[in-house]
């Protein structure tokens, strides 16, 4: 009898699981503002505990935190674009480089397969891909993303709003909720800070480490001559907060330019080596260093995390998804029976252990 109530309960925990990742992505506008909001609030707290000890307002604090992070966006933006605009500017010359690569290449296609390929015409669909006429017809698509983008940002802006208006206050609240029940409040604040401290040794560890690769990307595509060297650092750095492939994945851009204007194999081979290397000793070796076992989170499991919120969520599934792991692994070790989850996915069952 006991045996067949354990195996209803674990398939009723099948089936709920199931409608959880269901919701998450039937809900995913609605939650995923939510989860960037209780995010950013976590990450801001320390900041804001420090104002209130420096005796500032709190309306204060807030029009101070939201100008920083008014102005952080409008510079990405502003880089952006003007990236944007010089890779305008710079057509004709890159289309030249282009044809003269794909000249010698094609060439070598030619004589191993027989089939005969003209270099003028990729070169003149780059051309309309990089024309006015195309990007008014991806006028539509931008828009869509922009409005997107601009609706996450809104709906983000107001749940952090509220969530920073008390989150000071959160040992209150965890009080009154669990009054009489010391046990209880002392778990729900052990929680609490546990998640915090994840996050925020997380986060700074990864912005150091971020913030390294893209200076490192910056210098070596602008010793090698590669355009739009302070854009590929840029990107790099945005990349590499996404776990495992962000800083990979940002490898790509620069060494297909390099494969473009470098003018010798060699010198594409050092390029690609010097930015591979930068990524592992960044990401691979020093990362996993300073972080310790503050997550405490196994590799796999972070990978199979990567994978589904950025099913479920996309590119923000994927920034955000080793906290949201943090958070799972703290609440399910407030949980019996999950005990065996917990150390699979780590090994400890504290985060900060």
């Amino acid at each position: 009898m006991e045996k067949n109530l354990k195996t209803i309960k674990n398939i009723l925990i099948f089936m709920v699981s199931i409608l959880i990742a269901f919701l998450l992505s039937q809900l995913s506008h609605l939650l995923i503002p939510l989860a960037l909001a209780i995010f950013f609030a976590v990450l801001l707290q320390p900041i804001l505990a420090w104002f209130e000890r420096k005796s500032w307002p709190l309306g204060l604090s807030l029009v101070v935190i939201s100008l920083t992070s008014i102005s952080t966006i409008a510079l990405i933006g502003l880089m952006i674009y003007q990236t944007g605009l010089s890779l305008v500017k710079q057509k004709e010359k890159l289309l030249g480089q282009i044809n003269v690569k794909l000249q010698g290449i094609l060439e070598w296609v030619q004589q191993i397969s027989g089939v005969e390929i003209n270099a003028l015409d990729i070169t003149s669909a780059l051309s309309q891909m990089m024309s006015a006429d195309w990007i008014i017809k991806s006028s539509g698509t931008l828009a869509g993303v922009l409005g997107s983008f601009t609706g996450i940002f809104v709906m983000t802006s107001l749940y952090l709003i509220i969530l920073l208006g008390g989150i000071l206050k959160y040992e209150q609240y965890i009080h009154y909720l669990e009054e009489g029940d010391d046990e209880g409040e002392k778990n729900i604040l052990n929680g609490f800070e546990q998640v915090k401290n994840s996050i925020v040794t997380y986060i700074k560890v990864k912005f150091f480490m971020s913030l390294c690769t893209g200076c490192g990307f910056g210098l070596v595509c602008w010793f090698f001559g590669i355009d739009f060297a302070l854009f590929w650092g840029f990107l790099a750095f945005v990349l590499n907060f996404i776990p495992t492939v962000g800083s990979i994945v940002a490898t790509v851009p620069p060494i297909l330019l390099g494969l473009i204007q470098l003018s010798t194999i060699p010198a594409l081979l050092l390029l690609a080596l010097c930015l591979i290397v930068i990524q592992f000793f960044f990401g691979n070796f020093l990362e996993p260093k300073l972080l310790g076992t503050s997550l405490s989170l196994n590799t796999v499991v972070v990978i199979l995390g990567l994978v589904f919120w950025g099913y479920l969520w996309g590119v923000t599934g994927m920034i955000l998804s080793v906290p949201l792991l943090v958070l799972l692994k703290v609440i399910l070790t407030q949980i019996p029976d999950a005990t065996l989850i917990v150390r699979l996915m780590g090994n400890s069952g504290k985060p900060d252990d």
